[in-house]
């Protein structure tokens, strides 16, 4: 793993840039949309509607001759998001791809339309508590313009920071720079307490909107945790909400980036259990909850750290089932990747990943990707990429922090354009890997 203070990965595109900048000759626009394409007409699904190759492709190479882009129809559009999530190396629940629903807002010109669609997108994902997996499309990246909508927002649901003067934070560490953005901006919240739901921040050609809160009608939706055979637990007054919806990355499909297209899928257990509320730089409960559970928390040797971080992510699960609001646990969603990986391989495909990734922050071994080996390059045609924050006067409005930067680091490489046959059937690679 590369841990070196590298800014660049080929999951992290450049500013303004439509390809992934990785390692060698970048790719060209019409390139990269020959190589969607390709991949279009040989899925066994969306395959049997696309249009003849060649025509579609000449039509694709005069619309980039004279625009310098090309603009994708609806089944393209479709076809390409759910593809992007499939090449999401990091993903454990890509399995699910070809249930993304896909909203089209690429026409989107106003504010309102914006946080109108943004709204309905939060509804549309929760569902009444059954998940949906939802992404919805914003205008493309146009050379020499300024991004039609982009957000300052990580997610479009989490909750603020609030720095206090000695230095320590209420709420989530992490969100203290947008936290402070809203604050400077005219915000006022209706509490300061670690579970006060962030407003928005749009951010129309470059330009940051107004703050938006659209939680004022009391429309958030959050769950408190309690363990079932502690309820001392329910004082501890750990909450966490239903859906996580990524705002901040890029998508690219066939070399056009859409630079704000929110999507989700449906949280895995650990990710908020052993992570968010764990993390020494998020909440750092974890001392807190062992002793809530009864647990001596000062013994040193008696693992009551890891008896904690099973009891919460209990917890938490039990806690979603009550309210009936869907909730993945890392053994059968590992299960069920693994099912997957397994078909893909009958059909002769590699299912690309980042094995430090794909297995959870507890119990990895007893998962099967513990114990599968993931060839980790990047398809750079169709995928979800980092992108830099918004910017004014040349500084980043809202600076990643230093936990959003580990995230784009990667020794991954970039794959291929043509695709390529299962490694796992070819004896080079498995004498490759056997001195690797």
């Amino acid at each position: 793993m590369n841990i070196s203070r590298a800014t660049t990965s080929p999951f992290q595109l450049g500013d303004a840039s439509y390809g992934a900048r990785p390692r060698g000759k970048e790719p060209s626009l019409l390139d990269e949309a020959r190589a969607f394409l390709h991949e279009l007409h040989l899925d066994p699904v969306a395959g049997k509607q696309a249009p003849d190759f060649e025509n579609r492709l000449n039509q694709i190479k005069l619309e980039i001759d004279s625009n310098g882009f090309y603009t994708h129809t609806f089944k393209e559009l479709q076809f390409g998001c759910r593809l992007a999530w499939k090449n999401s190396n990091r993903c454990i629940g890509r399995h699910f791809w070809r249930t993304l629903q896909v909203v089209d807002q690429r026409d989107c010109a106003t504010q309102d339309a914006a946080l109108n669609a943004l709204n309905s997108h939060v509804d549309r994902a929760f569902n009444g508590g059954q998940i949906q997996n939802v992404i919805t499309v914003f205008p493309h990246r146009c050379p020499g313009r300024k991004d039609a909508w982009r957000m300052l927002n990580h997610q479009l649901v989490r909750y603020a920071g609030f720095k206090q003067p000695d230095g320590t934070v209420v709420g989530d560490p992490d969100s203290v720079p947008l936290t402070e953005h809203c604050l400077c901006a005219g915000w006022t919240p209706p509490s300061r307490t670690p579970w006060t739901p962030l407003p928005w921040v749009l951010v129309e050609n470059g330009v940051p909107c107004e703050v938006h809160d659209p939680w004022t009608k009391g429309t958030f939706r959050d769950v408190p945790l309690v363990h079932p055979d502690f309820p001392d637990t329910l004082d501890v007054g750990l909450r966490w909400y239903p859906v996580p919806i990524l705002v901040d990355m890029a998508l690219k499909i066939g070399g056009v980036v859409y630079p704000f297209a929110p999507f989700n899928g449906h949280y895995l257990g650990t990710e908020i259990a052993a992570r968010n509320l764990v993390d020494p730089d998020r909440y750092n409960v974890l001392s807190t909850w062992g002793k809530a559970c009864g647990l001596n928390t000062e013994a040193k040797r008696s693992l009551w750290q890891d008896e904690a971080l099973v009891r919460l992510n209990q917890a938490l699960i039990a806690s979603f089932d009550e309210a009936g609001i869907t909730m993945g646990d890392h053994h059968e969603l590992g299960r069920a990747f693994e099912q997957w990986c397994q078909a893909e391989n009958r059909q002769g495909r590699e299912v690309l990943g980042d094995w430090t990734w794909l297995n959870p922050p507890m119990s990895a071994s007893l998962t099967p990707q513990f114990h599968r080996h993931f060839t980790n390059e990047v398809v750079t045609h169709t995928n979800f990429f980092y992108q830099p924050p918004v910017e004014r006067n040349g500084q980043p409005l809202v600076p990643k922090s230093p936990g959003a930067m580990r995230n784009q680091l990667s020794d991954a490489t970039p794959a291929p354009l043509e695709g390529k046959g299962c490694p796992f059937l070819s004896m080079k690679n498995r004498i490759k890997d056997l001195w690797s």
